[in-house]
């Protein structure tokens, strides 16, 4: 009896510490080598307008990235905030046929639209792999569609030739992985405008240069623009030998493009002449590395994709409403220890990229071992649905899931 009681002690502690802000419980959506024998990779993670969450991922039957082979798109949904998940569903197949279109699809960029059940997702597909490509068989780039909040999915339709035509002078390209940012500011008739960005290689005279751009659509994916219009010869890039990029929406209207990078992030920002105005004219800042300001992100010898977010928060010691911007990356050397930064936002400041990349602090780390890319989305219950890479085996990773509060990742600074 008296173990017993010891025992209910010990429980009732628990959920007490549980209750009182204590870290849920990770889970693993996708294990690395499971039935299918098969690395999983590049996490994405939504929720739909309803609260549900919606995790994707690449099933790579080929063991390589895109391009490589067969790969299949994978999803599971949470209808009660991360409790529980449905069982995997392939939401785009990929052929396997060598040399064909739909040979495979990779890497997801996803949104869920705010107003509506639809959830747009862009991936690359085909069989070229990123290095490889040419104008003449590029990184080909597809776009599907869900009507009704993830149950059912459009077939993929390639849009590689559009892309291609709005940067011309780029050999091969693919859009950033995991979220797309839907606009908080900017409604063009039906929908909020979605910023995206880019990675390209792009002939700049005689040499061969990785570029980024920012691109947004008015009509959720239909179409889309270049943030700032292009010269088309990479000169205009915001971001120059950047990597696998991000973007996010400053509270003013500006937009942030956050860049991978060895040691830290690219920073740039976009600022609007006057966006009640026009919500095209405005200009790029100067791209600036995070670790070479004071107080910057700067963490190990790796360079890896991550996600980058403003959320709603409070002050803890004065209840003060604040804005917060989150990046996640890896802390350590090489990809492992992944966890978040994070930086208050001044409410409608306006930013240039210096003092955007200034004043980091570093926050919860998630991971303790080998871990790599990493995206976030805001759940209905107010915490922060995390999805990451983590445990590398033979191009793989485990898919894991974990839902934060913003007092965990900001170590009780902010709730």
């Amino acid at each position: 009896m008296k173990t017993m009681f010891s025992t209910l002690l010990f429980l009732l502690a628990s959920v007490t510490c549980m209750a009182q802000g204590g870290t849920a419980p990770s889970q693993i959506l996708f294990q690395n080598y499971d039935s299918y024998q098969v690395p999983y990779r590049i996490p994405a993670i939504v929720t739909t307008k309803k609260g549900h969450l919606l995790a994707v991922a690449d099933r790579r039957y080929c063991g390589f990235d895109i391009g490589f082979g067969k790969i299949d798109m994978v999803a599971r949904m949470s209808k009660d905030n991360g409790a529980t998940w449905s069982a995997d569903k392939v939401i785009q197949q990929g052929s396997g046929i060598n040399g064909a279109d739909d040979c495979g699809y990779g890497d997801a960029a996803v949104v869920a639209d705010r107003n509506s059940d639809l959830i747009l997702c862009m991936s690359v597909t085909g069989c070229t792999p990123y290095f490889k490509g040419t104008r003449e068989n590029p990184n080909r780039i597809a776009r599907w569609y869900s009507a009704d909040g993830g149950k059912s999915w459009s077939k993929a339709k390639d849009v590689t030739d559009a892309f291609y035509t709005m940067l011309p002078n780029t050999r091969t390209m693919f859009i950033g992985s995991g979220r797309i940012m839907q606009s908080r500011v900017v409604k063009k008739g039906k929908f909020y405008r979605l910023y995206c960005s880019v990675l390209t290689r792009t002939q700049m005279g005689e040499k061969d240069v990785a570029c980024n751009y920012v691109i947004y659509s008015d009509d959720f994916g239909l179409t889309w623009a270049v943030l700032g219009g292009s010269t088309l010869d990479g000169f205009d890039s915001p971001c120059l030998e950047g990597d696998e990029p991000k973007a996010e929406e400053l509270p003013n209207g500006d937009v942030v493009l956050s860049s991978r990078k060895w040691y830290g992030r690219f920073f740039n920002v976009f600022h609007f002449n006057d966006i009640r105005s026009n919500t095209e004219a405005g200009s790029w800042g100067e791209c600036v590395a995070s670790h070479d300001v004071p107080g910057g992100i700067k963490v190990g010898a790796n360079s890896c994709n991550g996600e980058i977010m403003l959320v709603d928060a409070v002050e803890a010691a004065t209840k003060r409403p604040v804005k917060l911007m989150l990046q996640s990356l890896p802390f350590g050397e090489k990809r492992c220890d992944v966890g978040i930064w994070y930086k208050e936002i001044i409410p409608n400041g306006v930013y240039s990229p210096k003092a955007f990349a200034h004043n980091w602090t570093r926050g919860l780390q998630v991971s303790h071992t080998t871990s790599a890319y990493s995206t976030m989305t805001l759940q209905a219950d107010g915490r922060i649905g995390f999805f990451y890479e983590e445990n590398e085996r033979d191009n793989g990773y485990d898919m894991v899931y974990q839902p934060l509060t913003i007092a965990q990742i900001t170590n009780g600074q902010y709730e």
